[in-house]
């Protein structure tokens, strides 16, 4: 393995990669020490954890090894004659508001509540002004979501505002 200096350029993209691993690694240890409910099968509450850790360490370990070996990707607007797209801060906002809504929300109005918020101003911040097919789909897709954990994956999920009407087995 050929080792190259590192590009200032490149740099930024080692920090992201190094946060990537990092965060692979803090999500292995956290599920560690997880409490794992009586009579839980080979699949149990921690697989999935485990999975996204491997998956996002090696990821993250993939990509140091290669900006080490001097790969790096092109910004935006870099290739002679292409325009400097800038950033979209105002989607970024939105999106970053809803993600932090659904955060807020989840344990006091549930997890359906929380997450059809979520999914709508996503798809708002998007630029989707669908406004009635939008909150239908992140309805429909939030309920999907909550059933298949709370019956099929015995995952409970915070019922919140529908706390008589959802019995979870809390």
């Amino acid at each position: 393995m050929i080792l190259k200096k590192v590009t200032k350029h490149g740099k930024s993209e080692l920090a992201f990669a190094s946060s990537l691993f990092l965060l692979g690694i803090f999500v292995a240890w956290d599920t560690s020490r997880m409490d794992i409910p009586q009579g839980s099968s080979i699949v149990s509450p921690q697989t999935f954890p485990y999975i996204v850790a491997a998956f996002t360490s090696l990821i993250g370990l993939g990509l140091i090894l290669d900006l080490l070996r001097g790969n790096h990707g092109t910004p935006d607007g870099d290739e002679s004659g292409a325009p400097l797209i800038p950033v979209n801060y105002r989607t970024l906002l939105i999106v970053a508001a809803a993600i932090g809504l659904h955060v807020i929300l989840l344990q006091t109005a549930g997890y359906i509540v929380a997450a059809t918020i979520c999914f709508f101003g996503v798809s708002y911040g998007f630029g989707s002004r669908k406004y009635a097919k939008d909150f239908l789909v992140s309805l429909i897709f939030a309920v999907i979501v909550y059933f298949s954990f709370t019956k099929g994956l015995n995952i409970n999920l915070p019922s919140g505002l529908f706390e008589g009407m959802l019995s979870n087995g809390k």
